[in-house]
């Protein structure tokens, strides 16, 4: 008996081997794609390459889909010449003057206002943008003031609201009863 039993587990050994053998040859030929070299916005807002000028981090503050919207992120001009980045949000456009070689952060720079954002915060507006002669439809996200640091920067200046309901004080009760 000991023989079989033996035999057995020396057989079930063998067979373990070959299959660990099939798996690791069979994964060789594999290669994870590298994650570090897809694009992608690291921030709350998009970005687009038109041509010469570059987009990075632009995203429309608003209270409502119906109130006016404050664009922000930056836009670069890699030009030897001025370029103007032009913004049409479901139809309420603003435009953006840049100098040439350089750039400007709209937190920074006078306000960029849309006559209406297009979409509530926390959802997207589908936004035409257009410069040096090249234009891309992007889904851009419209915030509020929930995040405190968009707070300052919202068209009208920071509501004297809280925006997120577990910042505000629950309503005293009266003693005896729900």
């Amino acid at each position: 008996m000991k023989n079989a039993a033996r035999k057995k587990l020396q057989h079930f050994g063998l067979g373990a081997a070959a299959a660990a053998a099939l798996l690791t040859a069979t994964g060789c030929g594999y290669v994870s794609p590298q994650a570090t070299a897809d694009e992608y916005a690291p921030s709350d807002g998009i970005q687009a390459e038109l041509g010469d000028v570059s987009v990075r981090n632009l995203m429309i503050l608003a209270e409502d889909e119906n109130s006016e919207g404050r664009v922000i992120g930056t836009v670069i001009n890699d030009s030897a010449e001025p370029a103007t980045l032009t913004i049409d949000a479901d139809g309420a456009t603003a435009e953006v003057e840049v100098p040439a070689n350089d750039q400007v952060m709209l937190e920074k720079a006078e306000p960029v206002t849309i006559d209406q954002a297009g979409a509530m915060p926390g959802l997207m507006v589908e936004t035409e943008l257009e410069a040096d002669g090249q234009s891309s439809t992007q889904s851009v996200p419209v915030l509020d003031h929930t995040y405190p640091r968009y707070a300052s920067l919202m068209p009208g200046g920071a509501p004297s609201t809280p925006a997120n309901p577990s910042n505000t004080p629950k309503a005293e009760s009266e003693e005896g009863g729900h």
